[in-house]
């Protein structure tokens, strides 16, 4: 009888033991706590879409755009231990212009456009807790373009082409590497911007991929 005493004593000690084990701040430290994470990156835009051709003062010119620098911004919170809603922006100082002429036009002259997309979409974190973290996601974007300032012929007058909004959509893939104690790291990651250049010139519609990858490196801080 007092052997089963005995028994009963231990089991109910080995269990009171797991339980604290279980509920001790070390178990607590692994469990997942919501973060913040802000990002400051220098991104490099490559246009992949097709030309567009517009008309100017009664000509027609095809335009063509060229790679550019920028920088961009993304604020991450992270909600769930693979799973962060993200939103980010990108802006460019401007996208250059090569033109190419259509018919007997000469003497083209162009000012840069510029290309700026914000994004917002959810990011999947294959690796949430090491100190090299993968991630990637879709997200959904408004592009604003601005406009370009065409001249044709020599001594002509400068045409403004309007280009319009759009609404477009895309995906992104990074990594980030945790420095020090892990609140700072360093960042990079790649984005596909599906969107489309269009607006009205002398009166006509003209329309074209723009459809640019997008490559920024920089750093985060995570709070």
């Amino acid at each position: 009888m007092e052997t089963m005493r005995m028994k009963h004593r231990t089991l109910r000690a080995a269990m009171t033991l797991l339980l604290l084990i279980a509920v001790s701040p070390a178990s607590f430290a692994q469990q997942f706590e919501p973060s913040w994470r802000l990002g400051f990156d220098l991104a490099f835009v490559d246009p992949t879409g097709d030309n567009v051709t517009v008309g100017v003062n009664g000509d027609r010119v095809n335009i063509d755009f060229d790679s550019q620098a920028g920088a961009g911004i993304r604020l991450e919170y992270q909600f769930a231990r693979s799973l962060a809603a993200e939103l980010g922006f990108v802006g460019t100082a401007g996208i250059d212009v090569t033109i190419g002429d259509l018919g007997n036009t000469t003497g083209v002259s162009t000012r840069v456009s510029s290309f700026t997309p914000v994004t917002a979409g959810v990011n999947y974190h294959f690796t949430p807790d090491s100190r090299v973290n993968l991630y990637a996601g879709p997200f959904l974007a408004i592009v604003r373009y601005g406009d370009i300032e065409v001249e044709v012929g020599t001594g002509g007058v400068a045409a403004r082409v309007s280009v319009d909004s759009d609404f477009g959509w895309g995906a992104i893939a990074g990594l980030e590497v945790a420095v020090g104690s892990g609140h700072w790291s360093l960042q990079s990651n790649v984005r596909y911007v599906h969107t489309r250049m269009s607006g009205t010139s002398d009166g006509d519609r003209f329309d074209g991929n723009f459809n640019p990858f997008v490559l920024s490196i920089g750093f985060g801080y995570r709070f």
